[in-house]
């Protein structure tokens, strides 16, 4: 930091940091895990010991050890600071007049402060991909791009990002607060600066997020989402965590079931185990159709359909609540989605809206032909003619969120994504004409399907036009329910 800006800039060890004296001498443990530091001097583990429990400015620091060890102390303390941030195991805090502005957490091995000073840039912006939101009792700014995250503890935090969404230089950013408040505020702008929460601004008012390519071609919330659920960050619990368990009561593997319902006719899987064509044929045969097929479609083409893959195999005991077994894979085999069929024209079916009951390989009527059905229809056309059948993909959220954290819906999107697949080929062996539908509707599909948006609702569609021309005629079903 500045000469200026020091004395504001405070340093402490985050809770489960210690220090503990061992037959070698003092030792740093950071989450009941010892941190090799190497061997330093005495002034160091002395300005250690104050913080522990407490912060200490940057200046009182750096004259407490210059003072005990001389300036090779001093240059040696800057290198294990910055050790011990890319190890999560050191915060930095603005203390001002009202107390601590702002707290910066290191949170990935890459964090560090970049040695690029506030005073070399002209005007400054903050990054299109910065956001606040509020964590427990906390607001925090955080950023896709950035290897920490900054717990705001002041208003005046606050007050300082406002002024930063335009482009706009160090001075006219502060204006705004307190003239008390300024010295401390323009520490933090340094900080923000340096940790890449807040850019340079060239000449057009843009930021290199505008102007590089690899960023400019990201949007907000696609980066937040990749980062997300693919970091591993400091202090977020990732995987099997069953972070509700005893909390929340454990969704079933299978809705149970409703009535009225319509059996659907099960394909004979050894016969298609003879007649169906190799899997390669079927993925090199493989195409999108978006315009009607040369034939209709029927309840048997979609009973095979489903059969194949999506239905419910066995369901079985998990690790701590119950499991499914389907013919696609799943993520701990949760198995969240489930099947919704919009009916426009099928032989044997009326139209209308219809949930798969894939532990009885039936249909579960939900609705005729209402206008929001017929609204899914028009919406997942991308041809001349809506499809004759859409399957959403809908997914049962706390399947997946009550047994994994941090990757839940990552691993939703990625079984809609098998699953997809496995319908594509499955159609391509049948001779149906259908491909995955780009986009959908997940407040049309709540609003016709009856569901609450944050614990069920479409994450993807399937879209089936009827037969293609080289399609052979279906044979009977060949066993009923």
């Amino acid at each position: 930091m500045s000469d200026s800006s020091s004395s504001f800039l405070h340093v402490a060890f985050p809770a489960g940091v210690r220090i503990e004296q061992g037959e070698d001498g003092p030792r740093l443990w950071v989450r009941d895990e010892p941190l090799s530091l190497g061997v330093l001097p005495r002034a160091i583990w002395d300005a250690f010991a104050w913080l522990v429990d407490a912060s200490v400015s940057e200046d009182a620091l750096v004259g407490h050890v210059e003072k005990a060890g001389g300036f090779q102390a001093v240059v040696f303390l800057h290198v294990i600071l910055a050790k011990l941030a890319r190890r999560g195991a050191l915060r930095y805090l603005v203390q001002g007049p009202v107390g601590t502005l702002a707290t910066l957490e290191p949170l990935s091995p890459r964090f560090e402060l970049s040695s690029q000073p506030l005073a070399s840039v002209r005007r400054l912006r903050l990054s299109r991909f910065a956001h606040v939101r509020r964590d427990g009792d906390a607001l925090v700014l955080e950023s896709p791009r950035a290897h920490g995250r900054v717990v705001l503890g002041h208003a005046a935090a606050l007050a300082l990002l406002a002024g930063l969404a335009m482009p706009t230089t160090p001075d006219a950013a502060v204006e705004r607060l307190a003239p008390h408040e300024i010295p401390a505020a323009l520490t933090l702008l340094e900080l923000l600066f340096r940790t890449g929460f807040v850019l340079a601004a060239e000449f057009d008012g843009n930021t290199e997020e505008e102007h590089r390519p690899a960023l400019a071609l990201w949007e907000f919330h696609d980066l937040l989402f990749h980062a997300g659920s693919r970091r591993r960050l400091y202090g977020r619990r990732v995987g099997g965590t069953y972070r509700l368990a005893g909390t929340v009561a454990p969704p079933p593997a299978v809705p149970p079931p409703s009535e009225p319902a319509i059996a659907l006719p099960r394909p004979d899987l050894a016969l298609l185990a003879r007649s169906d064509p190799p899997l390669v044929e079927a993925m090199e045969r493989r195409r999108s159709h978006r315009e009607p097929g040369a034939r209709g479609l029927t309840l048997a083409h979609l009973g095979e359909l489903l059969f194949r893959c999506a239905r419910v195999r066995q369901v079985h005991p998990g690790e701590r609540d119950e499991e499914s077994s389907r013919p696609h894979p799943s993520g701990g085999a949760r198995y969240p989605l489930e099947t919704y069929v919009v009916v426009g024209q099928c032989e044997g079916l009326e139209s209308g809206l219809y949930h798969y009951d894939a532990a009885g390989h039936r249909l579960e009527q939900r609705g005729g032909m209402t206008p929001s059905v017929r609204a899914l229809l028009a919406d997942a056309q991308v041809g001349s003619h809506p499809p004759r059948v859409l399957l959403i993909l809908a997914a049962r959220f706390a399947r997946t969120s009550f047994k994994y954290e941090s990757i839940a819906y990552a691993l939703i999107l990625k079984e809609a994504g098998v699953l997809l697949q496995s319908l594509s080929l499955a159609a391509t062996a049948m001779g149906l004409a259908a491909c995955v539908v780009g986009r959908g509707n997940p407040e049309l599909f709540e609003h016709a399907a009856a569901t609450e948006g944050a614990a069920e609702s479409s994450v993807a569609e399937f879209a089936i036009h009827g037969c293609t021309p080289e399609e052979q005629p279906l044979a009977e079903p060949h066993s009923w329910p």
